[in-house]
């Protein structure tokens, strides 16, 4: 189902949410929940805790229909349908939802029954896509029902801004699309200017002999079966031969690669004449080349082709700097919109992982709570350095690299598929040596884990199948690494995960690790997983082979040095010991959520904690008792002013007060900038706890230059 937003379509100031049930009753408790507190006659200077929500009330599922079609009509689509399944005497929730569905595809649906007997099989097969369906049971708490209309109502809202980039994107797309026409017309007289001098040059026998040798394009003569007469030394030297004379025993037709779209022969014996013909050619050495020009058939007086005679551009290098800027324009967009979410979703972890960490004080030790509190925290950290991943890969930054065993590493990833794909497949490890030992960033190999076994598991998921995870050393000598660049001679650790798929074509086997590139279908994947893997092991001075055959599965080989240095990612945090303090600080960011979580954690760690969630109010509170504070612990990403802002008057008026910034995602931070401000530390969000006290330990026992 393609999602589009109607071209009529306006701007809303509202969310305005469908609600269909035959019951009076339930229409009027659904108001009151739902409503505003203007519409039920509230306080209207009372802070609102729902989103600006227009509802519409229909008793019958075929009376909602009609107001969908007119609300698409109008260009003011419903975000949310929360309908009834048994409406006598009119149809049920499930006829509604489906019809609802073909009107509005972006819409989001609730199925709402007092009844556990919905056959839910039958109302996914109806009501399409899953993402966009949501079953429910009555009785409906208030709470439950306010925060569920928020969240999808913000979903919507999403889903229909991406919709609207894409928009923008394709735009951008077709624009360049129509300067590279522009340039192939340009091209086109070009070579039709040429093809007259060509033919100019027949008069005079030496002046094309010369011309023909030392011409910039591919010039060549064949006969009618594809076998060279004659070329120039640009023909040679594009498809990779010495001389000319090593050219002379080639066949044009078989040049050409094999599965194009169209075959050169079948085009010269039915078009005679080809202009403006791009192709894609194999070299000598067996590299492709792309081409493009003119072929012509030469025909006698028969009508027969007696002459094959081609002039051909290499024009490799402009389409790989053409897929270089269409790359660059993707990660640009990537960057772009990482950036805009990682902030509010650092903030969201910060939630979650501090009330963790918080029941986990008071938990049993050894207790199962405490185990699943562990794996809760664990989870987090793993999404703090997906998302600060994701971030770097955007903007091609640096990664922190350090001493770590890959074998923990792969019974994580191993525990963790096992939980999360199907039962037909056969999960298994192999550790076959305990020199595992690599230099290289933790949450990167965790990524090449992942992102080879989704690989491997959506290669099986029609029959189901075996997935090995098998973990070995190799020593290679310089006699191996002379054949593979990038290499060097020494002990490496041998990643390679194989599955029993339907395996990749040798076909498509070079381009599998070009970014974008994908067989899935639309919906399935992006194209960047192995293009992803290919980046990280070669940030990791390693390199990846695939070994695969059609129908027998697909074998995916990573190597990575190995090093001698001790892991140092194993550490006993419990065994050290946890920061306590005392003195004021003024805890400042513009999530009350965080600033809640912070002063307990704060208070917990022995400080007396004023908190802010303005920070122009944080500003006046220290300006009016500066020597009160003995630290300002602030948010980077706020309104009015930043946290870096509000750090610099902060100094200005008490230029010895340590001060802590967080941040999830900001490109204007730097550590030069803020060792030069003053300030003590950087600390990223989500904050742990010890992250937290220790950062606070080394900014109170600090001077003023200490390190950022």
């Amino acid at each position: 189902m393609n999602e589009q937003i109607p071209v009529n379509e306006t701007p809303m100031s509202r969310y305005r949410l469908l609600v269909v049930d035959d019951e009076e009753s339930i229409l009027g408790l659904y108001k009151e929940i739902l409503s505003p507190a203007e519409d039920l006659g509230g306080d209207l200077d009372e802070e609102p805790l729902l989103p600006d929500f227009e509802l519409t009330m229909c008793n019958q599922g075929d009376q909602a229909v009609d107001a969908v079609r007119v609300a698409m009509a109008e260009g003011r689509p419903y975000s949310v349908a929360l309908l009834d399944v048994r409406m006598p005497p009119g149809p049920d929730g499930v006829w509604t939802a489906e019809n609802i569905r073909a009107l509005d595809p972006n819409i989001e649906i609730v199925i709402v029954s007092a009844y556990s007997d919905v056959n839910t099989r039958e109302l996914n097969r109806r009501v399409t896509p899953p993402e966009k369906l949501l079953y429910i049971q009555k009785p409906l708490h208030p709470e439950e029902l306010r925060q569920l209309a928020k969240s999808l109502c913000a979903k919507w809202k999403t889903a229909r801004d991406l919709i609207m980039l894409n928009a923008t994107l394709q735009k951008q797309v077709d624009m360049r699309t129509n300067a590279l026409s522009e340039a192939n017309k340009r091209l086109k007289r070009d070579m039709a200017v040429r093809m007259r001098m060509l033919q100019e040059l027949l008069e005079s026998e030496e002046r094309y002999r010369l011309l023909f040798e030392e011409d910039i394009t591919g010039d060549f003569v064949a006969a009618p079966d594809g076998v060279l007469k004659a070329c120039n030394k640009a023909f040679a030297r594009i498809f990779g031969f010495g001389t000319v004379p090593d050219a002379m025993s080639v066949n044009i037709f078989d040049l050409q690669l094999t599965g194009s779209d169209d075959s050169l022969r079948d085009l010269i014996l039915t078009r005679k004449k080809l202009e403006n013909f791009e192709g894609v050619f194999r070299r000598r050495d067996l590299r492709t080349v792309h081409v493009i020009g003119t072929i012509i058939g030469i025909l006698n007086v028969r009508g027969q082709i007696v002459e094959i005679r081609g002039y051909l551009l290499d024009v490799t290098e402009r389409k790989r700097l053409e897929e270089q800027l269409r790359i660059a324009q993707k990660m640009e967009a990537i960057g772009t919109l990482a950036g805009g979410i990682a902030h509010d979703f650092n903030n969201i972890l910060g939630v979650i992982t501090g009330y963790t960490e918080i029941i986990l004080e008071n938990t049993d030790k050894g207790s199962s709570l405490e185990r699943r509190l562990k794996e809760i925290l664990g989870a987090c950290r793993r999404a703090k350095d997906l998302i600060n991943q994701i971030l770097n890969f955007s903007r091609q930054g640096t990664q922190e690299k350090k001493a770590l065993r890959v074998s923990p590493l792969i019974k994580e990833t191993v525990k963790l598929l096992r939980t999360s794909l199907p039962a037909s497949l056969d999960i298994r490890e192999n550790i076959m040596t305990g020199n595992d030992t690599v230099m290289a960033d933790p949450s990167q190999i965790h990524q090449i884990l992942l992102n080879l076994c989704t690989n491997a598991a959506h290669a099986m998921r029609e029959r189901g199948g075996l997935l090995e995870i098998s973990l070995a050393e190799v020593h290679l000598d310089e006699a191996t690494v002379s054949k593979t660049p990038g290499l060097s001679a020494g002990a490496y650790v041998v990643i390679t995960v194989t599955d029993s798929g339907h395996g990749i074509p040798k076909t498509i086997q070079e381009k599998i690790f070009d970014p974008f590139f994908t067989t899935k279908k639309p919906g399935e994947g992006t194209g960047m997983g192995l293009a992803v893997v290919h980046g990280i092991v070669k940030q990791h001075s390693g390199v990846v082979y695939v070994q695969s055959e059609e129908g027998k599965g697909a074998s995916f080989q990573v190597l990575l040095p190995q090093t001698g240095l001790m892991d140092d990612t194993v550490t006993d945090e419990e065994s050290r010991m946890l920061p306590i303090g005392k003195g004021r600080i003024l805890f400042v960011d513009d999530e009350k959520a965080l600033v809640d979580i912070g002063r307990e954690i704060l208070e917990g760690l022995g400080y007396e904690v004023v908190a802010r969630t303005s920070s122009v109010e944080a500003l006046e509170a220290f300006r009016f008792q500066p020597d009160k504070f003995d630290l300002i612990l602030t948010d980077q990403n706020m309104p009015n002013l930043t946290g870096m802002e509000l750090a610099e008057k902060a100094l200005q008026t008490r230029p010895d007060v340590p001060i802590i910034l967080c941040t999830g995602f900001s490109e204007i931070v730097s550590y030069s900038k803020v060792r030069e401000m003053g300030i003590r530390e950087i600390v990223m969000k989500p904050i742990l706890k010890r992250q937290l006290a220790e950062s606070i330990h080394r900014a109170l026992t600090s001077d003023s230059t200490a390190r950022a």
